[in-house]
């Protein structure tokens, strides 16, 4: 006679299916993706994530394997995707961001130089930079300058505006800076270089 106990025992162990340790892996992975919210230092993480996630779904749906977590690998997975997505959303708009501050920036102050503001025009500059503004008042402008920022520029943190203004083709440098205006701190751009690429036209 067929004890009910052992056969009970007996079907569980039968259903008893051994969890993935990929798909463990996958879903740990995934968790300490959030990591490349805070720098792109960090942005290889949800990759690896990607990987185990898929290999760890290979290994629980493959022929014969026995195994569980499939749910924590499909977890893993949208986590890394996820998470990595969002970094690369999130730097990209910061980056669109500072490059319209930095068209802002550069139009400003060259509109401040063509309305012969140039003591005004100085205080936007970096120390190094402010003989410039006589350079560009030489250039003649009668019209806006067309400006547009080329990205991020040699040092870390400042962005490069290429502008035309009247004969000159400029390459103007900028910086973010943080000031005190009323008591609050406000973000300033500063002009730290401008160089003149070719005269307009050629």
């Amino acid at each position: 006679m067929i004890d009910p106990a052992s056969g009970g025992e007996a079907a569980q162990r039968l259903d008893y299916r051994p969890v993935s340790p990929l798909a463990v892996a996958a879903a740990a992975v995934g968790v300490v993706s959030a990591l490349a919210l805070a720098s792109p230092v960090f942005w290889v993480l949800p990759l690896i994530g990607i990987g185990i996630a898929v290999a760890a779904l290979w290994d629980v749906d493959r022929a014969g394997a026995q195994k569980a977590g499939r749910l924590l690998a499909l977890a893993g997975l949208a986590l890394s995707i996820g998470f990595g997505a969002q970094a690369v959303a999130a730097k990209l708009t910061v980056r669109s961001i500072a490059a319209g501050r930095a068209e802002a920036a550069a139009t400003l102050w060259l509109a401040t130089i063509r309305a012969d503001r140039l003591d005004d025009a100085r205080s936007m500059c970096a120390a190094d930079a402010a003989a410039a503004v006589d350079t560009v008042a030489a250039c003649g402008a009668d019209e806006p300058a067309a400006v547009r920022c080329h990205g991020a520029g040699e040092i870390e943190g400042s962005w490069l505006v290429r502008a035309h203004v009247g004969h000159c083709v400029l390459a103007i440098s900028l910086e973010p800076a943080v000031a005190a205006w009323r008591g609050r701190a406000s973000e300033r751009w500063l002009i730290t270089k401008v160089e003149a690429v070719r005269p307009s036209g050629n």
